[in-house]
């Protein structure tokens, strides 16, 4: 990890992702900080301490089998919180998040804030919300006997904003599901006009814009 000295660029990316409407606090002590590719942002041996607002990049959270093979949990894109779950139970939860390519956190320590935050209203309703949207889209494409047809046509519909699947190796952390599994899906998907290939490795859910 490395804090990055770039005052200016820390207030445009607070100003663009609305950072600040999350709190009533005031003078918050916000820091801009980048993981490159592959690095860990949290593993059980590193506790989540901080939290993140991603702003720049995408991260894969994952977890680890017995026989050292692993499973996605959640493919977090740019927008979305990294700590509420950790601050809200006070302990860390037992997976990976790693850097999928180089990223761009605005960083907030949760210890030297942690007793000014339990009071903030506008933020505990922030951590509320967001922890729900998390356990909604669990429970829309997390369950582990959902056919893979399913997961795919609920996450284009409901969850992607622009109902794209950008590329088959997101599409498998995403859905949680192998390679094999999902091309069988597309292309059946595809056949039935249900899909639209609209590039290499992209589709996108039929009869939806540009």
């Amino acid at each position: 990890m490395q804090t990055l000295n770039n005052p200016r660029l820390l207030q445009e990316m607070l100003d663009k992702w609305a950072v600040r409407d999350w709190f009533d606090t005031q003078a918050l002590d916000f820091r801009l900080v980048r993981f490159r590719k592959g690095e860990l942002l949290v593993a059980p041996f590193k506790p989540m301490d901080t939290f993140y607002f991603l702003v720049r990049g995408q991260v894969n959270i994952y977890g680890l089998r017995e026989d050292g093979s692993s499973f996605s949990v959640y493919l977090v894109d740019q927008g979305v919180v990294l700590g509420d779950i950790e601050f809200i139970q006070e302990s860390s939860l037992p997976f990976y998040t790693e850097a999928r390519e180089d990223v761009l956190c605005v960083a907030l320590p949760m210890a030297p804030n942690r007793a000014v935050l339990s009071r903030d209203v506008r933020f505990l309703n922030a951590m509320l919300r967001s922890v729900a949207e998390k356990f909604r889209l669990f429970a829309l494409i997390g369950q582990p006997a959902q056919p893979v047809e399913e997961k795919l046509l609920t996450f284009l519909s409901e969850i992607q904003p622009d109902h794209t699947l950008h590329s088959i190796n997101a599409g498998v952390m995403q859905l949680n599901c192998s390679r094999s599994q999902l091309q069988r899906v597309v292309r059946k998907l595809c056949a039935l006009g249900q899909l639209k290939r609209i590039g290499k490795g992209k589709y996108r859910l039929a009869g939806q814009a540009r």
